[in-house]
């Protein structure tokens, strides 16, 4: 059974809409992130805090934006601000790509950041969906963004090879000005637009909630490992192993596939079985072992392939299971306010993680991993607690 069965041609083309212009900026953010603190390093000015600062600050703005964008999208439309969230991310990308300092793409990576539409974008595809079809549309645009984070990882090192830290930003743009196309030609809003104010009663709920908070710290610390660990693991292969950045491919091509051997029958499993939190739970440990053993066992290529492997298997299958879990936790009546705390958490950790890596990898690149699995640990312990309840 594929993840859009079910669906209705209506809200399959939404689904596979909402999906492609979702994915198309999230590629773009993510493009960077293999080499960046390679690049970064090179850059007059530059330090460690910095290095990690831009990596992680277009996490810090896209926190705070994503309610106060989600809201006014209640209010305005899901595609004007959609279409402004766009024009933000475009502009951002531009500053970064002319930049030639580290402070410069700091400030494109913020504005990037303030064209938080991961909220509004899931609100659309409440408003074009049935209830009971929901959680499937949800997933769809999981996989495209978990699909999204691989291809980046696997042509980021070509293209940056190619073109440079510029070009990549470049490329960003317009693939963002793609979106904005796409946007405009292929995704319908509904006529009837119901204009609501914010809730505190929804929000007061969501923050109660414990099964709902854990799954917000889960995603937080998901995040906030996966930025620390490409602030130091790029300078690792470079700096310790002496493997070109442009070379990065050759690796994350292969760990990549034989990932996706083990995390998609985790998928199908765990929906099987419908043992949600313990899954989520186990998936953590894994997650915490793998940053452990990067910890340990970095000075070979292959080992760090291995536990790469490990790694990205368990954030792929978390990446894909949480956003479900929330949507059946939330119900109907909450599910908005527990999708934009659930996106300011991911977006914060993103920040969170980057900026902690930047200041402790001045003691050693392998204190960040085992910082990283600690995170790890206390998100793993939460939800543990949460299920015995």
């Amino acid at each position: 059974m594929t993840a859009t069965s079910g669906l209705n041609s209506t809200e399959k083309k939404a689904a596979f809409s909402i999906a492609l212009l979702i994915a198309l900026r999230m590629y773009g953010l993510f493009l960077i992130m293999p080499v960046f603190s390679v690049y970064a390093k090179t850059l007059p000015q530059s330090t460690p805090l910095l290095i990690g600062l831009a990596l992680g600050i277009y996490g810090l703005t896209q926190a705070l934006l994503q309610i106060p964008l989600g809201l006014a999208s209640d209010f305005f439309g899901r595609k004007k601000i959609l279409t402004i969230g766009l024009l933000t991310f475009i502009a951002g990308s531009i500053v970064a790509a002319l930049s030639t300092t580290i402070y410069g793409i700091v400030l494109g990576r913020a504005i990037q950041g303030m064209g938080a539409i991961a909220s509004t974008g899931m609100a659309l595809v409440a408003d074009v969906s049935r209830p009971e079809q929901r959680t499937k549309m949800m997933a769809t645009i999981g996989m495209s963004i978990g699909m999204a984070f691989m291809l980046a990882f696997i042509t980021g090192p070509i293209l940056f090879g190619w073109f440079g830290m510029s070009g990549l930003f470049w490329i960003t743009a317009g693939l963002a000005t793609l979106a904005l196309m796409q946007l405009h030609i292929f995704v319908e809003e509904p006529k009837k637009h119901i204009k609501k104010g914010f809730s505190f009663s929804e929000m007061l709920h969501t923050l109660k909630d414990m099964q709902l908070i854990s799954l917000n710290l889960s995603v937080f610390v998901l995040h906030a490992v996966m930025t620390a660990v490409f602030v130091v693991l790029p300078l690792i292969l470079v700096e310790q192993l002496d493997f070109a950045a442009k070379q990065h491919w050759k690796m994350y091509l292969p760990v990549l596939l034989i990932s996706m051997v083990f995390f998609i029958p985790m998928i199908i499993i765990h929906e099987k079985r419908k043992k949600y939190f313990q899954f989520v739970t186990f998936a953590l440990v894994g997650l915490a072992l793998s940053q452990v053993m990067m910890g340990l066992f970095n000075s070979s290529l292959m080992l760090i392939a291995a536990m790469l492997v490990i790694y990205f298997a368990f954030f792929n299958f978390l990446e894909a299971a949480m956003p479900a879990m929330l949507s059946r936790i939330a119900g109907e009546k909450y599910r908005g306010a527990a999708m934009g705390g659930y996106s300011t958490s991911q977006f914060l950790g993103a920040f969170v993680g980057s900026s902690l890596a930047g200041i402790m990898m001045t003691s050693g690149y392998t204190h960040v991993f085992y910082g990283t699995a600690v995170l790890v640990i206390l998100a793993a312990v939460a939800i543990f607690l949460v299920r015995q309840k």
